[in-house]
């Protein structure tokens, strides 16, 4: 497991097309360098997968279905985020 870098330790992060790939890699790093993760993507389930994962090696996520293209569902996942 990592240490906290400082630079990310505390802040929340918005990871988008996290359920693989790039976003999955940059969410479950983050999430090692401290950062409380909100893990999106468009597949919810794929997202839940890897919040499982960073949640069971000790770190904090959580899951939204978003879809980028949308702003009814940004403006739902930012105030799931803030609230």
């Amino acid at each position: 497991m990592s240490h906290p870098s400082g630079r990310v330790a505390d802040k929340v992060i918005v990871v988008t097309g996290a359920g693989s790939g790039i976003g999955r890699a940059t969410a479950e790093l983050r999430a090692r360098e401290g950062a409380r993760v909100a893990v999106t993507d468009i597949c919810e389930s794929a997202a839940s997968e890897v919040v499982r994962g960073i949640v069971s090696a000790g770190h904090d996520a959580v899951v939204l279905g978003l879809d980028v293209a949308s702003e009814p569902n940004w403006e739902a996942a930012m105030n799931s985020i803030l609230n």
